[in-house]
């Protein structure tokens, strides 16, 4: 099995060593949101995080506006809400002009939780910067994998190699 999906055009330049530093990057970044979550003692999953974060970039939202902003069906995007309107931190208003459609806010209490994380991640974010004295770094490609490597993070290829032999050590255990 090929780890990475063949381009048409073969990419040449500084963008291949760019797009891996940047994968390894996001998964540290990803685990800062989720470590922060964590401390926050929330129970609130990444998927419904996310949707928070876009009703506060692009809301009030209608389902089929925030299911397509997700990249999901409808349907998933309904429950994840019903779950947010559940614990209080999404409301549900019915429109003015079409009693039908009903729109989708967070609630102070939503607005203040993604601040919370939002600040936590930043914090982390920050930390790491200082740590890795990422300022001397002299490329962006320099800086996302300096970055990467204070934070512990295997590289793009380290981590492909790891995920490929997963398999076998599932086999072996």
């Amino acid at each position: 099995m090929e780890l990475y999906v063949p381009t048409e055009t073969p990419v040449t330049g500084p963008e291949p060593a760019l797009v891996d530093g940047l994968a390894a990057l996001s998964r540290v970044i990803v685990g800062f949101t989720a470590r922060t979550l964590v401390g926050l003692d929330t129970e609130l999953t990444l998927s419904q995080y996310r949707t928070m974060v876009l009703l506060v970039a692009r809301g009030p939202l209608r389902t089929v506006d925030l299911a397509t902003a997700l990249g999901v069906h409808p349907s998933t995007a309904t429950r994840t809400c019903n779950r947010l309107v559940r614990r209080g931190l999404v409301a549900r208003r019915q429109g003015t002009t079409d009693r039908r459609v009903a729109w989708l806010t967070l609630t102070e209490a939503g607005r203040d939780l993604v601040g919370e994380v939002v600040r936590g991640r930043t914090g982390r974010i920050r930390d790491l910067v200082r740590s890795a004295d990422a300022v001397r770094a002299a490329t962006g490609t320099d800086l996302v994998n300096t970055l990467v490597a204070a934070a512990g993070e295997p590289t793009e290829e380290q981590w492909w190699r790891s995920w490929a032999g997963s398999a076998h050590r599932e086999d072996s255990a």
